[in-house]
């Protein structure tokens, strides 16, 4: 090396050095690019970024969109105004399927959902689990082509004005509405609204309808009528004893689940008026059933006809005499049953309410002398 007049020293640069200054400068540069927040740095090394969504939706990191299955969904974004739909418009020349879930919108609005755009690609519309009590009849008004629609873990409250909200999507193939509607309304106004709201949409092809989880203890008689190509009926988790419905209409119907309702015994009503109807293997029947000296009828009948699917899991849930508690019904002793152990415990009786009553009321007399 060597020294220059003014004191510097002369470093000779060789291609291989050259080429190490470069290479240096580049990482700094980038390491500063990534302190500072440079988008390009982050989407290397950030592999979910490229499901951000586009517009004002990218700014909610509850949201998610995938443009490779057109897919938009929203998960516990905690959504209150259902002006957050109009927020996809113009970002994507194409949407499969939109999932709202877990949000608190309580009104849909008394417009179509994404305003005067139009989806025609649009086969999937979750909406569950929002807290929705009213629907709206011009909400699906722009999506005419959805197969599915989830509207479950809502609080719906049918209104006259809501009985066309359905009959913009004749298309619908599958039709949620597990746990659905509000517990606590006058169940005969609502099955007349409900019915309506069937009856309007003309879904001629609806195949499978889920009420599941509504602390339903009966349902229409004409329930399934709307509907010609319904295969299945999910009535899963409710509160029937009984069951009656025009079983003209279930002729296409090869599923009813019934399981977990409140079917004790199988009256004859139910047997002789409705599943005798049936297509063989079509009833799901999964119970807490009693098997004492009234039971007979129904369990020779279990095991004579062909309209229950599994019916070899069936168990009795409660017997007389006790050790027969979880003998399957198609093996259970019929002549063996007695009725000496009731099988459903016995509201106190009101000469003991009362003494309990009046017993209390004289504790509490003499804690109040005491004080």
């Amino acid at each position: 090396m060597e020294s220059t007049s003014d004191g510097w020293i002369k470093v000779p640069f060789t291609a291989r050095s050259l080429l190490s200054l470069f290479a240096c400068l580049l990482i700094i540069s980038e390491s500063s690019a990534a302190r500072h927040g440079d988008p390009t740095i982050i989407q290397e090394a950030d592999p979910n970024s490229r499901f951000i969504c586009k517009g004002q939706l990218g700014d909610f990191p509850a949201c998610t969109c995938i443009e490779q299955t057109s897919e938009i969904s929203c998960i516990n974004a905690q959504f209150v105004e259902a002006d957050v739909f109009l927020h996809i418009n113009g970002h994507y020349k194409s949407i499969n399927k939109i999932t709202f879930h877990g949000n608190n919108f309580q009104d849909l609005p008394d417009r179509p959902l994404f305003g005067t755009t139009k989806y025609p690609g649009l086969h999937h519309l979750n909406l569950s689990a929002n807290y929705i009590v009213n629907l709206n009849s011009n909400a699906l008004k722009s999506i005419p082509n959805i197969r599915v629609l989830d509207l479950s873990n809502n609080e719906i409250v049918l209104r006259p004005q809501d009985t066309n909200f359905l009959s913009h999507t004749p298309l619908l193939t599958h039709l949620y509405l597990r746990r659905a509607f509000t517990s606590s309304v006058n169940r005969t106004r609502q099955f007349e609204l409900m019915m309506n709201l069937f009856t309007n949409a003309k879904l001629d092809n609806l195949q499978v309808l889920d009420l599941s989880y509504n602390y339903l203890s009966s349902v229409p008689y004409a329930l399934a009528c709307p509907f010609p190509s319904l295969n299945k009926l999910d009535l899963r988790q409710n509160m029937l004893k009984t069951i009656s419905m025009n079983t003209t209409c279930l002729s296409g119907v090869n599923t009813i689940d019934l399981s977990r309702n409140s079917f004790r015994y199988l009256d004859e009503a139910f047997r002789q008026k409705f599943a005798n109807y049936l297509n063989p293997e079509t009833l799901i029947m999964r119970n807490t059933f009693f098997c004492d000296c009234n039971s007979a009828d129904y369990i020779q009948w279990i095991r004579s006809t062909n309209v229950i699917r599994e019916r070899n899991l069936l168990v009795c849930s409660r017997a007389s005499p006790q050790n027969f508690i979880g003998s399957r019904l198609v093996e259970v002793p019929v002549h063996k049953l007695d009725c000496e152990t009731p099988l459903v415990a016995e509201a106190p009786s009101t000469m003991s309410g009362s003494l309990i009553s009046v017993f209390l009321a004289l504790l509490l007399s003499q804690v109040l002398v005491a004080v």
